[in-house]
């Protein structure tokens, strides 16, 4: 039993890798090519283009690895079927459970590993994909961004840090600008609340710290014209892909001590816990879909299961794949749409991003468990 079970796992890992960096390879470059309008003017050389390719494999990967895992178990135990491999375990007196438990180990390494990937490597991925396309549109970067907090080079030559940015709001919390001169910081503005107006920041609640003179004036309103537009800091600001799930959480918690509730950011949090999950639930379902059940009753599977299938008068592979890829789509059309519903408010954000996560579990283990022995 231990030598078939290597020999299956063997063979899953194989298709898996392929299918997975093969798939996500391809989209990468589809991204590439996407995006080669706006390099081209640029003339970027062929190295930093198979960067930005390179760069862009990690994410695909993340979201692409639930199908990977489906398609390849959905493969790999199929194609057992079709050569009477399981009849032949059986007939040895094997018990399925028992052969398949590495897999369910496996599915719970394969989910740690997807966590892992959305918040170790894609986000550093990210960052540097964020830079190489600066660099090949030679745009310098204009701010830094660090858990919420904006810290950037004014028009004036002045040091803008914004505490809080709200960029669904155009309003700035907290803002401080510091002036220089050859001897030192000249000038200090705190304000505490901007808001992009007529094309400039209107400053609310404005203290002046003239540092030459020993002076401290308050007022009420300001327009101060030296910072950035918004849309610079929409194009500079980390995205949510960028940033690990402590720093959004740390994010999340900034925005709401200062009185804001980002439902979005909320339902972002809750997906970065609730898609790796997935992963060991998919590689559930495909080997309950290949070796049926009394689910098999049900036309589409009862076709998968059939006899004819099992000989490979289809093609076992083909409909494998075909299924794979149905059940792939259901599932991100289905997550889409809740997280679509999350970021509008119309369920608790804290509920869209586990709905279809929850369904497929209560799936996959109802038909696990119906893998006859």
């Amino acid at each position: 039993m231990l030598i078939i079970q290597r020999l299956y796992i063997k063979d899953f890992l194989k298709v898996l890798i392929t299918l997975g960096l093969g798939i996500s390879g391809v989209f990468s470059i589809i991204g590439l090519i996407d995006k080669i309008d706006d390099f081209m003017p640029y003339k970027p050389s062929f190295g930093l283009l198979m960067q930005y390719t390179a760069l862009s494999i990690p994410r695909y990967t993340h979201y692409l690895l639930p199908m990977a895992i489906l398609l390849s178990s959905l493969f790999i135990f199929s194609q057992a079927i079709k050569r009477r491999e399981i009849v032949a375990i059986k007939a040895a007196a094997g018990k399925m459970k028992s052969l398949l438990m590495p897999f369910v180990v496996l599915g719970v390494i394969l989910t740690l590993s997807a966590f892992a990937l959305g918040e170790i490597i894609v986000p550093a991925t990210s960052k540097r994909l964020h830079s190489i396309k600066n660099k090949i549109t030679k745009k310098e970067k204009g701010l830094a961004f660090k858990e919420g907090a904006l810290y950037m080079r004014g028009k004036d030559g002045s040091v803008v840090r914004i505490s809080l940015y709200l960029p669904d709001k155009n309003i700035s919390k907290g803002i401080s600008i510091f002036k220089f001169d050859k001897e030192g910081l000249r000038e200090r503005i705190d304000a505490e609340t901007g808001e992009w107006e007529s094309n400039a920041w209107k400053l609310r609640d404005v203290t002046l710290y003239d540092i030459a003179k020993g002076q401290i004036t308050t007022i009420k309103e300001t327009t101060y014209p030296a910072i950035e537009s918004p849309k610079i800091f929409q194009e500079d600001m980390w995205k949510v892909e960028e940033m690990t799930m402590m720093e959004l959480m740390k994010y999340l918690r900034r925005l709401n001590e200062a009185g804001f509730k980002n439902i979005k950011l909320t339902v972002d949090i809750g997906s970065r816990l609730s898609y790796p999950l997935i992963n060991l639930f998919m590689l559930l379902l495909g080997i309950s879909l290949s070796l049926g059940g009394d689910f098999a009753e049900q036309r589409l599977l009862k076709l998968i299961s059939s006899q004819k299938i099992k000989e490979g008068a289809f093609g076992s592979g083909i409909i494998a794949a075909g299924l794979g890829l149905l059940i792939s789509l259901v599932y991100w059309f289905g997550y889409s749409l809740f997280l679509s519903l999350g970021y509008a408010g119309t369920i608790p954000p804290l509920v869209a991003p586990w709905i279809v996560p929850i369904i497929f579990a209560g799936v996959s283990v109802y038909l696990y468990n119906q893998i006859p022995e």
